[in-house]
């Protein structure tokens, strides 16, 4: 059980009413849960790449060496939390 306010209650379900068609207010948190940690991943990525400019272009130079490869790819990313 999760004690929210009557106003954050209203707000989670006008998110799911206009916002993902209906869903859930469960299948909403998840959804907002899982916007945040996207958030915050691509807020590291702009840290890295914006505090070591060296570090980030060798990141860059090993991405593009890697993606020469000729390996399949086994499993693909699902962006998700595990």
């Amino acid at each position: 059980m999760l004690r929210v306010s009557d106003e954050t209650r209203e707000e989670v379900l006008r998110i799911a009413r206009e916002d993902y068609g209906g869903v859930s207010a469960d299948e909403t948190i998840r959804r907002l849960i899982d916007e945040h940690w996207e958030s915050m991943a691509v807020a590291a990525v702009r840290e890295f790449r914006e505090d070591d400019p060296r570090g980030w272009a060798d990141y860059l130079a090993e991405a593009d060496q890697l993606a020469g490869a000729d390996a399949a790819i086994a499993d693909g990313w699902s962006g998700k939390r595990e």
